[in-house]
């Protein structure tokens, strides 16, 4: 995690694989066969000369295993993340420190990257005022002449320049070559809201949707708490998931309340019944 200009490590053994992750299985497929194409084409990206470093935006409703999936990276690849509060980063060169200070074999995660921009354009803040920071990178202290002690907040955000063009200048600008093989993760609740240069080929290579809890993915939840691949429940529960929206994430508590699989299906069916009927009374409404 960044604090300042430095990384501040963590030893944080998430257990979340592409065995146990519940999410479409196509999708899942597509992105490991991604992951492993890229770890072997370091002389493929050195031979057409681009940097050996691949983006991929996670992107869907809350609930729906993006962090989940960014730990089965991890652990499919063996290498470290680098999680990237953009709030901690007090202007651009900071950011660039941070950036050129990672090492290769590195992930750099960035989560809710729409949140990060909302209030700052590429261009806006080149030329703005601001006071030094301190040597240690961290905010400089306040004086009387800044205000109400109740306006720091609103006070160190506009006296910042980060901007989106100071990341996309390490994602696929000059400093993009500072490191090799390097993933690149960004995750979204709202997709719609991004700005569209983040979007281009290049920057997010590929874009993975993480949709709700589909059959395939509650089976694989199913498996992981208790260990059964079939049971008389499943057919109903089946159609159910068709006709109703409901996360992982929803699924998985539901899953939680009991260690008796006949009464935690038997709670997760009359859920899902719950939810079709009010949503049905909803429309007719």
């Amino acid at each position: 995690m960044n604090e300042g200009m430095s990384w501040h490590g963590i030893s944080h053994h998430h257990p979340a694989t592409f065995d146990t992750l519940a999410m479409d299985p196509t999708t899942k497929e597509a992105v490991i066969a991604d992951l492993d194409r890229f770890r072997k084409r370091k002389e493929y990206y050195r031979r057409i000369g681009k940097a050996w470093k691949r983006g991929y935006l996670l992107y869907g409703p809350p609930g729906t295993g993006k962090s989940s999936l960014v730990a089965a990276v991890a652990n499919h690849l063996r290498f470290n993340l680098y999680d990237l509060d953009l709030s901690e980063v007090y202007d651009n060169s900071f950011l660039q420190k941070l950036l050129i200070g990672m090492p290769n074999k590195s992930i750099l995660v960035i989560e809710d990257i729409d949140c990060c921009f909302s209030a700052t354009s590429r261009e806006h803040g080149k030329n703005r005022k601001k006071p030094a920071p301190t040597q240690d990178g961290k905010k400089p202290a306040r004086t009387q002449d800044d205000g109400d002690a109740d306006d720091d907040d609103s006070h160190d955000r506009s006296n910042r320049s980060i901007t989106l063009s100071g990341l996309l200048n390490f994602i696929d600008g000059l400093w993009s070559t500072s490191g090799e093989e390097r993933i690149i993760i960004f995750t979204t609740n709202y997709k719609g809201r991004l700005d569209p240069a983040l979007l281009r080929p290049g920057r997010m290579d590929m874009h993975v949707h993480m949709g709700y809890c589909g059959w395939e993915a509650f089976k694989t939840l199913a498996r992981n708490y208790f260990l059964v691949d079939d049971h008389p429940l499943f057919r109903e529960i089946q159609g159910l998931l068709a006709k109703v929206d409901l996360t992982p994430a929803e699924v998985s508590e539901m899953l939680l309340r009991s260690e008796d699989v006949d009464i935690a299906l038997q709670g997760l069916m009359e859920f899902l019944a719950a939810k079709k009927h009010g949503e049905e009374d909803a429309e007719k409404a």
